[in-house]
């Protein structure tokens, strides 16, 4: 009984406790909200209109003295509230106020925390410190988050590379893609979808990354330059079409396929007859993705003889060449290969082509 009594005053004493650190930290949090909304929206005189941290200076001032003058404890709650609720609006503010966060980051000098952040032995702090330098827009942080880029823990490299994308937008890729040794799907995934909200201010530099020793990153490149399909990009596949690692020829195989641009053609036809049956299953593909009746024989020739997995995507090939594409299903409906006569027959059938009687029998 008298040990349950115990237990029973602690947890009350632990509650009271908790209850006044929280009831301390929303007061806290409520005063540094004031007083931020009241610098991120005033009206300081500027001579040109432009805002600097020189113009703002008086009420990045006022800001401090509201909010830092007073006991330590105190002081260093607001401070915590204010580098937490600047960082959560930078996701919700643009423009001009954007701008006044980013000077708040570093008149406060949680800029030169969060760099130091990057240093840390703990890698989640390291992370977090790479996230914390995208979210302030910081360009003093460039140089500290390329060198993440590095970092033995992929969480960490895969936030400094989204961070140099956010701060330095497309003029951070070239750097990125040199940089890096190895892409993880996770890394692919988030940084695709960056690259490809660039469009064709991408390319050049994605063009810059085909260069890069490593495969992994010469792959990824090329498939981007293919998924954005810009013709601009035709030129420097070209250049790395016969580069003797087989990844790098498929992707840059399926690549001509999505630009769709005709003077892939005689290339793809080239890769068609290659001894690797990865380069000629590409090559295939990105005939499908090309549609072009002047591959149409060479694709014939890969459904009558190839094995069943490029049997499918030539026949898917052909369906898509036009009149020329549907004759030479057809005549594939008269071989002596009972798969052959099948898949010409179903693709046929998906086209609404009537085959003759007694051909491509099911």
């Amino acid at each position: 009984m008298f040990l349950l009594s115990i237990s029973v005053v602690g947890l009350i004493l632990y509650k009271i406790k908790y209850g006044i650190s929280e009831d301390r930290r929303a007061y806290a949090d409520a005063k540094v909200r004031i007083h931020l909304n009241r610098y991120l929206f005033s009206d300081p005189v500027t001579e040109n209109g432009s805002e600097t941290s020189e113009s703002l200076e008086p009420v990045l001032t006022r800001l401090y003295n509201d909010l830092f003058v007073g006991s330590r404890v105190r002081t260093s709650l607001r401070r915590r509230s204010l580098r937490q609720i600047a960082l959560q609006l930078t996701s919700e503010v643009i423009g001009e106020t954007r701008v006044r966060l980013t000077i708040v980051f570093e008149y406060f000098a949680f800029v030169n925390e969060t760099i130091e952040a990057m240093s840390d032995r703990r890698w989640w702090i390291r992370a977090e410190g790479c996230r914390d330098a995208g979210l302030m827009r910081s360009e003093r942080a460039l140089p500290y988050l390329e060198r993440c880029l590095d970092d033995p823990n992929e969480d960490v490299r895969i936030e400094a590379a989204q961070s140099m994308i956010d701060i330095a937008g497309v003029e951070a890729l070239s750097a990125i893609l040199m940089r890096l040794k190895d892409l993880s799907h996770w890394m692919k995934t988030r940084i695709s979808i960056s690259i490809l909200a660039f469009g064709g201010e991408a390319v050049p530099h994605l063009a810059v990354g085909i260069r890069s020793e490593y495969p992994k990153v010469q792959g990824f490149c090329i498939d981007l330059l293919g998924q954005i399909g810009d013709v601009s990009a035709l030129s420097t596949l070209l250049e790395y079409i016969n580069f003797e690692v087989p990844e790098v020829q498929q992707k840059s195989l399926i690549a001509f396929g999505r630009i769709g641009d005709r003077r892939a053609v005689p290339i793809i036809q080239k890769f068609m007859q290659s001894d690797n049956r990865d380069v000629r299953y590409a090559a295939v593909k990105a005939a499908v993705n090309l549609s072009s009746p002047s591959i149409a024989s060479d694709l014939l020739n890969q459904l009558l003889k190839d094995d069943l997995d490029i049997k499918l995507v030539a026949a898917e090939a052909l369906s898509r060449s036009g009149e020329t594409g549907v004759k030479s299903l057809l005549y594939a409906c008269r071989f002596n290969d009972e798969r052959v006569r099948l898949i010409a027959h179903q693709f046929l059938h998906d086209l609404g082509v009537a085959v003759p009687q007694g051909e491509g029998t099911v």
